[in-house]
């Protein structure tokens, strides 16, 4: 059986993982620019294989994966402009950075804990990515 808390963490990852791929899939529709839509395809991938694990670990540890999607890419949507959306886009990807940091304080078993590891570098990577597009693709 897998720890409350943990499950409850990683279902809170697994919903935030559909809603960034649905923000994204929405962002990249939203610009004409060739590296903004390479940059969120790329991350929406990235979005898409990292629920996949989260589904398959809480599973294989005896919990129950989420149904639901995250409110972010609503939060995101929201705003009227691409630059506002990439800098929450930013801030929502280092949100998941520190929930995973939270989620390794528990202790998860090996093989959680690489995953979650994998994921927390990935993000903050692209939150670094996503800082810089926002600043050179908006530059005034």
């Amino acid at each position: 059986m897998m720890d409350p808390q943990l499950e409850a963490l990683l279902n809170r990852l697994l919903e935030a993982e559909r809603a960034g791929h649905h923000l994204l899939h929405a962002m990249t529709q939203e610009t004409a620019d060739p590296q903004l839509r390479a940059l969120f395809a790329n991350f929406t991938e990235v979005e898409i294989g990292d629920a996949a694990v989260l589904e398959g670990l809480i599973r294989l540890h005896g919990g129950t994966p989420s149904p639901r999607v995250g409110d972010f890419a609503e939060k995101v949507l929201r705003l009227d402009n691409l630059r506002d959306q990439m800098h929450l886009l930013a801030r929502g990807q280092a949100w998941v950075a520190r929930t995973i940091e939270q989620a390794l304080a528990l202790d998860p078993p090996a093989d959680i804990a690489a995953c979650l590891r994998e994921m927390a570098n990935r993000h903050r990577h692209n939150m670094e990515w996503v800082r810089a597009k926002a600043i050179t693709a908006f530059d005034e």
